[in-house]
């Protein structure tokens, strides 16, 4: 079984835009069920390359 590479690639800056968009749409649907909803991993700190699936 051949695995895909692991790729990284540049800091986006839309990422923690990204975040607030869907975050604020699993806020609306999940509502007071979620109690907190998270950026974490690499895509959430500021300058930082991530990895790409």
């Amino acid at each position: 079984m051949a695995e895909d590479p692991i790729v990284i690639v540049g800091c986006d800056p839309s990422w923690p835009h990204e975040f607030a968009e869907v975050g604020a749409k699993l806020r609306e649907v999940l509502g007071d069920t979620a109690v907190r909803i998270d950026h974490v991993g690499s895509t959430s700190v500021p300058g930082l390359d991530a990895s790409r699936s």
